[in-house]
């Protein structure tokens, strides 16, 4: 029992004939296992280069094996484990426990007149290593493409496992390889070698994926009816890593086309240009409209209070013909806009803890290439809890909120296109009500959409069976030229079931804010984020 730190076991036995069975006899055994031996004295010494590393300061400020407690040889173990383990992962590859004077290193250290432990260590980590060299074994892509995956600076950063990995993951991540294997290859730990020699050499070897991705999807939705999409993903145009897609859509609503043009920047996989051009005809209850447009936007990240956003800048042009009520004109805008995303999930599919955030401003002049003025800002955010921690259920709460200045600019809002305006209804806004059936009407009583937009909605939702669930919501919200103007609310209930093609919405709501309150279904298929 000592394994477990008792030193003064107690053992008395007895033996007997068995009063039924006389040939057999019954053994009898009495443990007394005594008191446990507590550790007196925990001396835990990192010498070389980790002396100075925080992680090791941690680690000795907070050893797993602690003052009195009881002695627990596992548990010893596998502090002496977690040194070496935290050694390899940092880079003290030379790393080994030292002598200590008069005594074997590592040990415990029994005073059996006093019962009490002591441990001691004494663990030099020698010096730490840096990366060194990257070497990458393919002969598809220029050298610079691969190395804005680098997660660290070779030949200057200290080695870690974790941006080690972090490196494969960003090149898994890419959507160039197939394959991708990074090997780092560790010199022979010789103390007498050069600390400056202290490098580990990257060897990465990458099998390209095949060039071109086709895919197709088909889906409904109340608002757009049937809707189906194609699309060609040329996932590399030429040894710079340049990308390109085309994408068709249709609905019974709206038909377009999309292409992409993507060329990297920097050293990051999220840094990128990309160049746009789109055709789109729609035609709703409200508005008629027929778009081209051509852009450029350079994407990438920004951390902004310790959280990752999406940073998108750019400038489109756009040549909208329109007629929406008894507005028909064609719209030229030149247009400046910066984007900021945020989306956090733990689960992209059905998530149960997660919030998006997405913050659009775009603006045009007349005075630079436009045929009107206007600014305009758009915040939208989702949020997804658990509330009091019921795994069951999942409160969904969103918001949207728009606002558009015109006569700042001298401006005509009967000039805005319905691709700049604001409406409200559908399945995504307030349900209850027709897809962009709220909005200010003009005198016949045709909703021409507004300046301004403001929508809320809660929900809350609860697993009944398996993948199947039921939602109660309220939603509110309206299109507005001015904020006095009354908000349309909607209420009503839905029918969820994760499908493997994603999650599927059935509502119905009503229109509590019409005469009769009259019901109306909505049926959607996706991600709540």
């Amino acid at each position: 029992m000592q394994p477990f730190g008792y030193y003064r076991v107690n053992v008395t036995s007895g033996l007997k004939r068995s009063v039924r069975e006389k040939t057999n006899w019954i053994a009898k055994y009495v443990i007394d296992l005594g008191e446990p031996l507590k550790v007196q004295t925990v001396d835990v010494q990192i010498r070389g280069d980790g002396e100075r590393d925080s992680v090791f300061q941690k680690l000795t400020a907070d050893f797993p094996v602690k003052k009195g407690e009881t002695l627990n040889h596992s548990k010893y173990e596998q502090a002496k484990a977690l040194l070496r383990n935290i050694a390899e992962e940092r880079g003290y590859f030379e790393a080994e426990f030292s002598k200590i004077p008069h005594t074997k290193n590592p040990q415990i250290k029994i005073d059996k007149q006093a019962y009490t432990a002591s441990i001691l260590m004494s663990f030099d980590t020698g010096p730490r290593y840096r990366f060194g060299d990257v070497t990458f074994k393919q002969d598809l892509f220029d050298k610079s493409v691969l190395e804005r995956f680098l997660t660290f600076k070779p030949n200057e950063d200290f080695y870690t496992g974790a941006a080690l990995l972090g490196f494969k993951n960003a090149l898994v991540n890419s959507e160039y390889f197939d394959e991708v294997e990074v090997k780092s290859e560790r010199p022979s730990p010789t103390r007498d070698k050069p600390v400056g020699d202290k490098r580990v050499p990257v060897i990465v070897t990458l099998k390209p994926r095949k060039p071109n991705k086709y895919s197709a999807g088909i889906g409904y939705g109340t608002d757009t009816g049937v809707r189906g999409d194609i699309e060609w993903k040329r996932r590399y145009v030429n040894r710079y890593g340049h990308r390109f897609s085309a994408k068709a859509q249709w609905s019974q609503i709206r038909k377009g086309v999309m292409a992409r043009y993507s060329i990297p920047l920097g050293l990051s996989s999220d840094n990128f240009l990309a160049i746009t051009a789109s055709y789109k005809d729609e035609n709703t209850d409200t508005s008629e409209s027929e778009v081209w447009s051509l852009g450029i936007s350079k994407h990438h990240s920004r951390i902004l209070f310790n959280r990752k956003l999406s940073e998108v800048i750019g400038i489109e042009y756009r040549d909208e013909r329109y007629a929406i009520g008894s507005d028909v004109g064609h719209a030229k805008l030149l247009m400046p806009n910066i984007n900021w995303s945020y989306v956090n999930a733990d689960n992209r599919i059905y998530t149960q803890h997660g919030q998006k955030i997405k913050l659009d401003v775009r603006g045009a002049w007349s005075r630079l290439g436009s045929n009107t003025s206007f600014l305009q800002s758009r915040l939208s955010g989702t949020f997804i809890r658990q509330p009091f921690s019921l795994t069951n259920g999942r409160i969904i709460a969103r918001g949207d909120v728009g606002y558009s200045s015109i006569s700042l600019l001298d401006g005509d809002f009967h000039d805005l296109p319905p691709s700049i305006r604001f409406f409200a209804g559908g399945d995504r806004s307030v349900r209850g009500y027709d897809y962009q059936a709220l909005g200010p009407k003009n005198l016949e009583g045709q909703v021409i959409g507004g300046k301004h937009l403001l929508v809320g909605s809660l929900e809350y939702e609860h697993k009944i069976y398996g993948k199947w669930s039921l939602a109660a919501f309220y939603d509110v919200g309206n299109a507005f030229n001015d904020f006095s103007e009354p908000l349309k609310h909607g209420a009503g209930l839905g029918l969820r079931w994760q499908s493997p093609v994603g999650l599927i919405r059935i509502d119905v709501a009503s229109a509590l804010s019409e005469e009769g309150q009259p019901l109306r279904l909505h049926i959607t298929i996706g991600p709540d984020l």
